[in-house]
C-alpha cells in the first residue's frame, strides 16, 4: 500500500493535510502544493488541465497510485480529464461529497474562485441534490491574498465585496480550500450557515485501510517561505522539501 498523495496550489491543501494528520496520525500522506501556479482559479480550464496532467505526473514518479484534488478548481475543471489520462491511477475530486453535506436550503451561496464558478460545477450538483436557489460568486483575488498573506483589514475589505450578493443565503458553501483559513472574517459578512470541504474529506478516509507512514510535504515554488507560511497560520513546524514538477 502507498501514501495517498494531496494537490492543491498551496496553503490550502495545507489545510487539508493537517486536519487529515490531526485525525489520522499515522496516515501517510505526500502533499505537492503547487505554489508557482498560484492562483489556479485566474486560469483557464485548459491551462488547468495542463498543470494537473504535469502534477499527476509528478506523483507517478513518486510511485503514488491514490491522490486527492484538495481544490475545488482543480475538482471542477479537470477531473473527468485526468480520470480518462490516467485511468490506472484512483484521482479524487471534492466537489461531490462538499454539497452532500447540504440538507435543506432554501438558497445556497457558492464563494469560488473565477473558474470554478465559470464550470458551475458546484451549481449543477446542488439543484440535483435540491430545489433551492443557488448563487455563485467569484472571489477573483482571495486566493492570492491568502497566499500573499494579506492582512486582516485588507482581507475584511475585499469580502464586503465578495460577501454582499451571498448576503441572503442560509448556507455558503466555501469552494476554495484556502477559504477555510479565512472562515472567520467571512462569517462577519454573512449570516448564513459556513459549509466547507474539510469536514468531509476527513470523513472519505474514515473505515478505510490507508498506507501507515510519514507526511512529507512538498512546494514548487520556495520551501522555506512555505515553511514560514505554516508556521505563522497553522503554529506548525514541518520540513517542506522542493518538489520539481516537468
Amino acid at each position: 500500500m502507498k501514501p495517498i498523495g494531496i494537490c492543491d496550489s498551496g496553503l490550502g491543501g495545507v489545510s487539508v493535510v493537517l486536519a487529515l494528520h490531526h485525525a489520522f496520525e499515522d496516515m501517510a500522506m505526500v502533499y505537492l502544493a503547487d505554489q508557482i501556479h498560484a492562483p489556479y482559479g485566474n486560469k483557464t480550464k485548459e491551462e488547468i488541465c495542463e498543470i494537473m496532467d504535469a502534477n499527476i505526473r509528478w506523483f507517478q514518479s513518486q510511485g503514488i497510485e491514490e491522490v486527492l484534488l484538495a481544490c475545488n478548481t482543480a475538482s471542477s475543471n479537470a477531473l473527468d480529464y485526468l480520470h480518462k489520462r490516467f485511468s490506472t491511477m484512483k484521482i479524487h475530486g471534492i466537489i461531490d461529497i462538499t454539497v452532500d453535506q447540504l440538507r435543506d436550503a432554501d438558497c445556497v451561496g457558492v464563494l469560488a474562485t473565477g473558474a470554478t464558478v465559470a464550470s458551475h460545477a458546484y451549481k449543477k450538483k446542488i439543484e440535483e441534490k435540491l430545489n433551492c436557489q443557488v448563487i455563485e460568486q467569484a472571489a477573483v483575488d482571495l486566493v492570492a491574498l491568502i497566499e500573499g498573506m494579506a492582512s486582516e483589514r485588507q482581507l475584511l475589505a475585499i469580502l464586503d465585496e465578495y460577501c454582499t450578493p451571498l448576503k441572503e443565503c442560509d448556507t455558503v458553501i466555501l469552494g476554495c480550500t484556502h477559504y477555510p483559513l479565512v472562515a472567520h472574517l467571512i462569517a462577519q459578512k454573512i449570516s448564513g450557515k459556513i459549509v466547507d470541504s474539510i469536514k468531509p474529506i476527513i470523513q472519505s478516509f474514515e473505515n478505510r485501510e490507508v498506507c501507515k507512514g510519514d507526511v512529507r510535504i512538498y512546494t514548487t515554488k520556495d520551501p522555506n517561505h512555505l515553511k514560514q507560511q505554516i508556521q505563522i497560520l497553522f503554529k506548525e513546524e514541518v520540513e517542506v522539501l522542493k518538489g520539481v514538477v516537468k
